[in-house]
């Protein structure tokens, strides 16, 4: 029997010493929460780990950032709207290119690129971790995102199920609530998952902007939204619950920064039957999301689904009050609802009662002060610490495989 040191499989140009990391991720889109976190979680490892990216479909919006880093990104050419075909292929692409670049561990995000380095990794004997960053409540998953309910999506689910549980893969989830309900649904042993929370650059000043452009009046109450156009934010309640919110609140404006999806045609016929036209502004996708954050009087979470959303430790970093929707997820940020104002999910009236309640409230800088003090721990270099321990105990799982 022969034990195989982690250098006895390394493989291209590398630093001597240094772990060898593959992350593998769907995609690189701007739009979204745990792509951002990624980046910025490699970004931080960079001193520690030798790194490179692999990107399974077309959105490259962040890629530069990786690059000027000196991060290398390899993208395997495959289409989004194809993953429910593609990821056997996809598989066997990447299997090719971990053989050649023999790294010490795979990490892996989202659903496709969970499965497809699973996949990929596993007949090489690479140990994986990847990550849980939505719900694992599968009633939820199928009333929110529709492809989840369709045969590919009950197919790949299915074949996710199975891989996940054979070979050497552990899992970091981004809450508690993420590792228990995950957990149930891919079966998964509590002791292999591990939790490690999103982190976020703590930076206490406000960035310059935000409003400026909107044309909305200095004075003005401003609430903010920030997220996707998709049916588990939850932006047709918030729509309603502005509404009421503006006949408490004369002059209030409502900004929506977020890139389009299928909830987009509802939410503007609700605004449009409102009669809040000049009052709600759509924004699409936005790079200076923290700057709005910044500039609002009350940020607005309505999400009704989340593994674990970074924008809600924006907006207490920057001392900007929360209202949101009382899941577990958002609870598990603001430590129970102590530094946010949360109430029973879909329910618009209770919605409206907070945002009046967060705008006006008396004591709005000593609850500041508290959610910033709380958001603190979240420090991005204190989390990509604890993910890099991470991957460096699964590494080790390699270093004492043995072959005869």
């Amino acid at each position: 029997m022969t034990r195989i040191e982690p250098d006895a499989v390394s493989g291209g140009d590398t630093a001597p010493g240094r772990l060898r990391v593959v992350h593998v991720v769907d995609s690189l889109a701007g739009s979204g929460g745990a792509e951002n976190r990624l980046v910025d979680e490699i970004l931080a490892l960079t001193g520690r780990f030798d790194q490179r990216l692999v990107r399974l479909y077309e959105r490259d919006y962040l890629q530069s950032r990786l690059e000027a880093a000196g991060v290398p990104v390899v993208a395997l050419g495959f289409t989004g709207s194809r993953a429910g075909r593609s990821w056997p292929l996809a598989a066997r692409r990447l299997r090719g290119l971990l053989r050649e670049w023999r790294p010490d561990v795979v990490h892996t995000t989202l659903f496709s690129g969970n499965l497809v380095g699973q996949l990929a990794s596993r007949p090489l004997g690479i140990p994986v971790v990847s990550s849980f960053n939505r719900t694992g409540d599968l009633v939820l998953q199928r009333a929110l995102q529709p492809g989840v309910a369709g045969w590919k999506g009950r197919a790949m689910q299915a074949v996710a199920r199975r891989t996940g549980r054979r070979g050497d893969v552990h899992f970091r989830a981004v809450s508690e609530y993420a590792r228990q309900t995950n957990c149930v649904l891919f079966r998964v042993p509590p002791d292999r998952v591990t939790v490690v929370p999103r982190g976020i650059e703590i930076d206490p000043v406000a960035p310059p902007g935000g409003r400026d452009a909107l044309g909305i009046p200095a004075d003005a109450p401003l609430f903010v939204n920030v997220a996707r156009l998709v049916p588990e934010k939850g932006q047709a309640v918030l729509i309603e619950a502005f509404a009421a919110t503006r006949a408490a609140v004369p002059g209030a404006h409502l900004a929506i920064a977020g890139a389009s999806g299928p909830a987009e045609p509802d939410v503007r016929v609700m605004v449009t039957r409102l009669g809040l036209g000049g009052d709600v502004h759509l924004l699409g996708f936005r790079p200076d999301a923290r700057a709005l954050i910044a500039a609002a009087d009350v940020f607005v979470l309505s999400s009704l689904s989340e593994g674990s959303p970074g924008v809600v430790l924006e907006a207490m970093a920057l001392g900007t009050p929360v209202v949101a929707f009382d899941i577990p997820p958002v609870a598990e940020l603001t430590g129970a609802g102590r530094h946010a104002r949360l109430v029973p999910a879909r329910s618009a009236e209770a919605l409206a009662d907070a945002m009046v309640a967060a705008l006006r409230s008396p004591t709005r800088d000593a609850e500041a002060a508290g959610a910033r003090a709380w958001a603190a721990r979240f420090d991005l270099a204190t989390v990509a610490r604890q993910l890099g321990d991470l991957l460096e105990d699964r590494a080790r799982h390699r270093s004492v495989r043995v072959t005869r």
